[in-house]
């Protein structure tokens, strides 16, 4: 089975603390997922490492069969994600918003 997430035993440490300890995760190609769990589960922290926003003291990642340092610039091109508050004009229809952001995105990427 092609799993599009693998995580194996990745743990975070910030000095004395573990705020993430060796958190396995395998996510099937075609299939959905979501974390849930209390307020400083290290739900958000575990994210942060898969999208290499936050470097894992230990463990390793997989995306797409490759390991995550493998191709980088082509592995998180696709990729979205929000972190947190996901930030959108609640004036605006869900498309309108995409619209805008497809229109940043591209000024940006230019």
């Amino acid at each position: 089975m092609e799993h599009i997430i693998e995580t194996k035993n990745i743990t975070k440490q910030y000095g004395t603390s573990t705020v993430v300890n060796n958190f396995n995760l395998h996510v099937p190609k075609g299939k959905i997922y979501g974390l849930l769990g209390r307020n400083g589960a290290g739900k958000t922290t575990a994210m942060k490492m898969i999208l290499q926003l936050v470097k894992p003291t230990a463990g390793t990642i997989r995306l797409f069969g490759m390991d995550f340092r493998e191709n980088e610039h082509s592995t998180y091109r696709k990729i979205g994600s929000i972190i947190e508050t996901p930030g959108f004009y609640h004036n605006l229809t869900a498309y309108e918003n995409l619209r805008i952001w497809g229109r940043l995105l591209t000024v940006l990427i230019q």
